[in-house]
């Protein structure tokens, strides 16, 4: 009767702690979620519909509607400007249709590539896709080196010798 009591009073002590980590481990997750927001609240976007989910409502709403989810974007793009924000759960993503913005962004080496995003251009449904061009270069060395070679073949200026014909 004694060891069944002193197993039951550690078990429920142990059950304490564990709610209790529990509690902190939500309530660091939540101020982590708080100082994201706070990071990127000065881009403008579309009001969170949810502190936790962000914008998820809305985009599965959407798209259970047999709405295109691009349509929702492009509704974003013209009421907050060319480069907006959304949120889905712990991650902000910028959102542009601006030319200059995206040129800006692709060829700069002062914006960092995230390498989850460019893996999955690399491989779409196990397969290779877009493989190692321009598009998918995260070096920035690399991709100048493929830019200064590709330059020639968009260039309207013609290799000496050479003439238009008809």
């Amino acid at each position: 009767m004694a060891l069944s009591s002193l197993l039951l009073s550690l078990a429920a002590r142990a059950l304490t702690f564990l709610f209790f980590l529990l509690v902190i481990a939500f309530l660091g997750y939540c101020l982590y979620i708080k100082y994201i927001h706070m990071k990127y609240d000065h881009i403008p976007g579309p009001p969170r519909d949810s502190f936790f989910f962000g914008h998820s409502p809305t985009m599965l709403k959407a798209m259970k509607n047999d709405g295109i989810i691009h349509d929702k974007f492009l509704e974003w793009a013209e009421k907050y400007g060319p480069v907006y924000r959304i949120n889905m759960f712990h991650y902000v993503s910028l959102c542009t249709y601006c030319p200059e913005a995206t040129k800006e962004i692709l060829m700069s080496p002062k914006y960092l590539k995230q390498k989850s995003v460019y893996k999955k251009l690399f491989n779409l449904f196990g397969q290779r896709f877009l493989g190692d061009g321009l598009i998918t270069a995260r070096d920035h060395e690399r991709w100048y080196k493929q830019r200064r070679i590709m330059d020639p073949a968009f260039s309207s200026l013609l290799p000496l010798g050479w003439t238009w014909t008809s």
